[in-house]
Order: structure tokens, then C-alpha cells, then sequence
């Protein structure tokens, strides 16, 4: 059991390898996609519990948990584009741009700035695209908020107070 938190972050690993490789069957992959990714999901809220619930120090995995969600969301991104629900170029911009402000900042509420919209962009590709698998996501979304909602916040009291923090580091008062 003391490994289980690991093994359901580095799962995000072989989801995300699993989405990308879903790219190569286009569109009609799309509602597979947004299964794995509400399992990857999944796999983010219960690592933590358990992690949380073990009260041990962080692991090399757990120390690395946020750049496997990162992971996910670049998965997701790389099917839109390889099933052609989004423009290569447009993202390539997006991401050298998130690259540029990430190792300038060095902040991990830049990179969730930036990693947001690319976390809602299957959601809203999948509302148009496979409405079925876009309001079972909605769904899972809604449990998930109310199964770990103190988790939820907590992150948003992150968000804000490292975005505080970076503000001040950039001299800004």
C-alpha cells in the first residue's frame, strides 16, 4: 500500500502515452480520450488522499507529481492536434510561448495559467464533437468537486498566493 500513491502518479505517465497514441486514430478517438483522461484525473485526486493519509515524505514520483499532470495536459493537447481538432501552428505558438513565460517565471501558477486552458480544451472540443462523452466528463467534473472540494480550494489558495508572491518577486506593488 505505501506505493500505491506512486504508482497511480506515474499511471498519468502511461495515460499520457496512451492519449497521444490515440492521435493517431483521429477524431474518432476523441471520447476514449476524455475517458482516459477523467481516469488520469482520477488517479491525481486519490494519489494525493493516499499520499496525504500515509504521512511519509515525498518519494522521487511524488516529488515529481506535478510535471506528470503537466504531462496529461501536453498529451491532450498533441491528440487535438494529431486528430486535427486544433491547428499545429496555433499550438506550437501556444507552447513556445508557455515555455518562454515558465523558465522566466519559475512559477508553478504560470504554469497552471498556462496549463488551464489546455485542461478545458478537450472538454470543449468533446462538447461539440462527442456531446455524449462531454456531459459524462461534466459529470465526473461535478463529483470530483464534490469528493475533494477542500483539495480544490486549497489549490486555488496556492494559485493565488504563489501569483502574490511572483508578483512581488517581479518588484510590482
Amino acid at each position: 500500500m505505501t506505493r500505491a500513491p506512486d504508482i497511480l502518479t506515474a499511471s498519468r505517465g502511461v495515460i499520457a502515452a496512451l492519449i497521444i497514441a490515440l492521435g493517431f486514430l483521429g477524431p474518432r478517438a476523441l471520447g476514449w480520450v476524455v475517458f482516459l483522461t477523467m481516469i488520469g484525473w482520477t488517479t491525481d485526486i486519490l494519489d494525493g488522499r493516499l499520499a496525504r493519509r500515509q504521512r511519509k515524505g515525498p518519494t522521487w514520483v511524488g516529488e515529481h507529481e506535478f510535471a506528470f499532470d503537466m504531462l496529461m495536459v501536453f498529451a491532450a493537447l498533441c491528440y487535438l492536434v494529431m486528430a486535427g481538432f486544433v491547428p499545429v501552428i496555433p499550438a506550437a505558438i501556444y507552447v513556445a510561448v508557455a515555455a518562454l513565460f515558465i523558465v522566466m517565471f519559475q512559477s508553478k501558477s504560470v504554469t497552471m495559467s498556462f496549463a488551464f486552458p489546455l485542461v478545458a480544451l478537450p472538454l470543449v472540443v468533446a462538447y461539440f464533437c462527442a456531446p455524449q462523452a462531454a456531459y459524462i466528463y461534466i459529470a465526473w467534473i461535478g463529483l470530483a468537486l464534490i469528493y475533494d472540494w477542500r483539495r480544490f480550494v486549497g489549490v486555488v489558495r496556492e494559485f493565488l498566493v504563489n501569483i502574490k508572491d511572483l508578483y512581488k518577486r517581479l518588484g510590482a506593488d
